[in-house]
């Protein structure tokens, strides 16, 4: 219809800062969706219509501040979705799921020594070259989970991120690469971490108030919501120093619901189509969704 599944459309967009967590998986067109109004589930949306075409089983998905907070998917279609700990003594747990039929397993389940983990987080890989990665406000590291069979992970880092502030992660955080990741807090200030190096650099962006985000590498786009808007912004992140803005959109109506937490997720895919879609769940505000078109501009003379 107008792109835009409006919380009003859907009774699993309902109920107040209770679905943060959302990705695509080109793997089976399916968007996830982690719902904690009156429960914890994690829906599954058909990516072309964004009608509701299940519930992943959550059976045993137990224990944090959140039971269920973030999701992420691997390359092979797995799904993983995270816990919000809320301190260095409570575990991050991460589940994962085969695929959409399938029972969660617990995928890890350990303490990460951040004082806040799950607040956001990314999956990247397939495999046993999956890679995991989350951090939290407060917290000025990030947690790095890797895994020797694919199923179950390991804590193989949460170092401080040498120039990051507290919090510098906490509202929208994305792989560039295996090794890098980009992240942002509330200021127009966005910044990278080198996983291996534990370092970091910043660059600017237009607004404080973007900061939900998503990277796709192939084309090196950072795509971030202004959660006090609904403005969506993409950006040319080739040369991340400079950033460019390459266009602005929204597809919602009316005044902006608040979110005053600053939460939401993104998430890039290329769908069956073979185009390269953008969804945008701004939470409060329901869930956006674009075909990106043009995005890399020409060459100059």
């Amino acid at each position: 219809g107008d792109g835009w599944l409006d919380p009003s459309e859907a009774t699993h967009l309902q109920g107040a800062n209770v679905q943060r967590g959302l990705v695509y998986s080109p793997t089976n067109n399916q968007l996830y969706l982690v719902d904690r109004n009156a429960g914890t589930f994690v829906r599954a949306l058909d990516g072309t219509s964004g009608a509701l075409v299940g519930s992943l089983n959550t059976t045993g998905v137990t224990g944090g501040t959140f039971a269920a907070n973030m999701v992420g998917v691997g390359g092979d279609g797995a799904i993983y979705v995270a816990n919000l700990s809320t301190a260095n003594t409570s575990e991050f747990k991460v589940y994962r799921w085969e695929n959409v039929a399938a029972a969660p397993t617990v995928a890890y389940n350990g303490l990460t020594g951040l004082v806040r983990t799950g607040d956001t987080f990314a999956v990247m890989g397939n495999g046993a070259a999956t890679r995991i990665v989350a951090s939290g406000s407060g917290a000025n590291g990030i947690a790095v989970l890797g895994t020797a069979d694919g199923s179950n992970f390991t804590l193989t880092s949460a170092n401080p991120i040498a120039g990051a502030a507290a919090g510098a992660f906490r509202l929208g955080m994305d792989f560039i690469d295996p090794n890098t990741v980009i992240g942002k807090s509330s200021g127009t200030t966005i910044q990278t971490a080198d996983l291996v190096n534990s370092t970091s650099q910043t660059s600017a962006v237009t607004s404080a108030s973007e900061a939900p985000l998503a990277y796709y590498s192939p084309l090196n786009l950072l795509a971030t919501v202004d959660y006090t808007s609904n403005l969506v912004r993409l950006y040319d992140a080739t040369i991340f120093a400079n950033l460019t803005l390459l266009d602005t959109q929204t597809t919602t109506t009316g005044a902006v619901v608040s979110n005053g937490n600053g939460v939401g997720d993104l998430s890039f895919g290329v769908g069956p189509d073979g185009a390269l879609r953008l969804y945008v769940l701004n939470t409060n505000n329901g869930i956006q969704a674009f075909r990106v078109v043009d995005a890399v501009p020409e060459p100059t003379s």
